[in-house]
């Protein structure tokens, strides 16, 4: 199927929620949020809902102002085979994968740890699908998301880290946005695995990454490189249907033989914001694991600012058919990624 500029530019125009950030600030076990505030369990960051974009800085581990506030993010016990992951303040609005890492760390030093003695990877979230529009994303609009636990992890105190990285702009090095955070565990059990391989963060990325500087828009990727190692244990903990790995050991590309290779419609979970804990509900026969906890909503146009104002940080600031303002706030440019999307940075 051929396809003209005007084709491309209006499938881009398209992309939901160019502007829109979001915090993984709640942490879920077992189906239920545990925290009854944000940042309970889960470290708070100093940067707002920003990305962190350097993959060679501190801030690539537990984001910016991650590793200073372990001291006062409490400890959640948890057991191997145990469903959890992470809730957002807002949905996933940037296309682009999903992946966990845990670290095991000193016992009792869990506060002060910066995951030192290395990570691996527990779970990942990739494409779906590629259709005629390109890259279509397991992750795109989840406001939440689990995943079980492995059940051979040894028990121990844990960073357990999730990040979703932004490719909107990845045509050029640096332009990956990384949204993380890290939560602190205490392993239960007698899990007796030997979790490989490990990185390093900083370390485990480069720029350069086959699945951080990819242009998703044009011409239309036909496949896409997970970033980072293979996920541990061999063969388990992936929703993606049609992913592969940058790393030498190999990745289950698809999920176990009993569920199809593409993402089921996932359980819907109603969670109000009154409420801190939502319902348990089952997963359905045949759902991969790690579905997320409900249908993600349908994509919404963003507003933009008036032609007057001034785009905040990290807003969109031009592109294609967009009709906002140009100009961006004191402290940030107005920086082109592609003909699609530029970006106040």
């Amino acid at each position: 199927m051929k396809f003209s500029l005007s084709t491309v530019a209006a499938v881009a125009a398209l992309v939901p929620s160019i502007s829109a950030h979001y915090c993984f600030n709640k942490l879920i076990v077992d189906g239920a949020v545990v925290d009854a505030e944000p940042y309970e369990y889960v470290r708070k960051n100093t940067n707002s809902n920003s990305p962190v974009t350097d993959v060679t800085s501190d801030e690539i581990i537990c984001n910016a102002g991650g590793l200073a506030s372990g001291a006062t993010t409490k400890t959640k016990e948890v057991a191997p085979g145990s469903q959890v992951g992470f809730a957002l303040d807002t949905a996933i609005g940037h296309p682009g994968p999903l992946q966990v890492y845990l670290s095991q760390v000193k016992t009792g030093e869990v506060t002060a740890a910066k995951g030192d003695d290395g990570w691996f990877k527990v779970y990942e979230m990739g494409i779906k699908e590629i259709t005629d529009d390109g890259l279509q994303w397991a992750s795109d609009g989840i406001t939440n998301f689990t995943f079980p636990l492995p059940e051979d992890t040894p028990a121990g105190d844990y960073l357990m880290r999730v990040e979703h990285i932004g490719l909107h702009g990845a045509g050029t090095e640096a332009g990956a946005q990384f949204y993380i955070s890290c939560a602190q565990l205490t392993v239960t059990g007698s899990g007796a695995g030997s979790p490989s391989p490990k990185v390093a963060f900083p370390g485990a990325y480069k720029a350069t990454d086959p699945g951080l500087l990819i242009n998703i828009y044009w011409p239309i990727p036909t496949d896409y490189t997970m970033p980072g190692p293979s996920v541990w244990p061999e063969g388990s903990g992936s929703s993606s249907g049609s992913s592969n790995s940058s790393a030498a050991a190999p990745v289950a590309s698809t999920p176990a033989a009993s569920t199809p290779t593409t993402v089921a419609a996932a359980a819907v979970v109603s969670t109000p914001a009154a409420i801190s804990t939502p319902a348990v509900v089952p997963t359905p026969v045949g759902t991969p694991v790690g579905t997320p906890l409900f249908t993600p909503p349908a994509n919404t146009p963003v507003s933009t600012p008036s032609a007057g104002g001034a785009v905040k940080k990290f807003g969109q600031c031009g592109g294609s058919n967009y009709k906002g303002s140009t100009e961006c706030e004191s402290g940030s440019t107005c920086k082109q990624w592609n003909d699609f999307y530029s970006q106040c940075v």
